[in-house]
This record gives structure tokens, sequence and C-alpha cells, in this order.
């Protein structure tokens, strides 16, 4: 269709007539370049490789003090398509007295330990 318009010099109604497209399908703007959601996807994996403890929403923070202009729902899709998630926050052990052998403290009545 732009081949037309440009190349023939023909009007945007007759190059779609002749194509058997709607006008409207030339007036939509343009996606956002797969060049870009690659570097976007690539960054954010670099992100969440280099800051394992971070979660999706840091992520985002960062991206955006980075000079990236993305919605926060965008970052989320493409978090959970690339598999990403943070790390379970680690128990810790419960301390026991040093010896081995000495018993923990009971309570004998409530509130007492």
């Amino acid at each position: 269709m732009v081949v037309l318009h440009d190349r023939f010099r023909v009007s945007q109604r007759r190059a779609c007539r002749l194509t058997g497209q709607h006008r409207n399908t030339q007036r939509r703007p343009v996606p956002l370049s797969d060049i870009e959601d690659q570097k976007l996807r690539r960054r954010i994996r670099e992100l969440a490789r280099r800051h394992v403890r971070w979660g999706r929403r840091l992520v985002d923070r960062r991206l955006r003090l980075d000079g990236w202009s993305v919605n926060h729902k965008r970052v989320q899709r493409i978090w959970r398509e690339e598999g990403l998630q943070r790390p379970l926050p680690r128990r810790r052990k419960r301390s026991r007295p040093t010896g081995g052998g000495m018993e923990l403290l009971r309570s004998e009545y409530p509130h007492h330990v």
C-alpha cells in the first residue's frame, strides 16, 4: 500500500481500493517495534539477575529512574512471561540454648515465658 502510494504517486483511496484494504488499516499507529520490546525484556532480565531479591515493583521503579516510560502492567506481563520470580523469604531457625542437653523453658501459666 505504501509502495503504491510513494512509487506510483497514487492517492491513498485508490491504492487501498487496488489492494483490497480498508483505509482505516493505514491510519492506525504503528505498534512499538519488536526491537524496543526486546531491549526492555533484556533490561528486566538483567535487573532481575543482578538484584535477586527485587520483585517486579522495584524493577519497575528502577526502569523509570533509568528513563524508560513503561506501564507497570506491561512490566508485570513481561515479568510473568519471562518466568521471573522473587525467591521465598528465608525462614530463620529457632535459636537453641548452648550446651545441647539443656531443656527449653516451658510455660507454667499464661504469659509466663
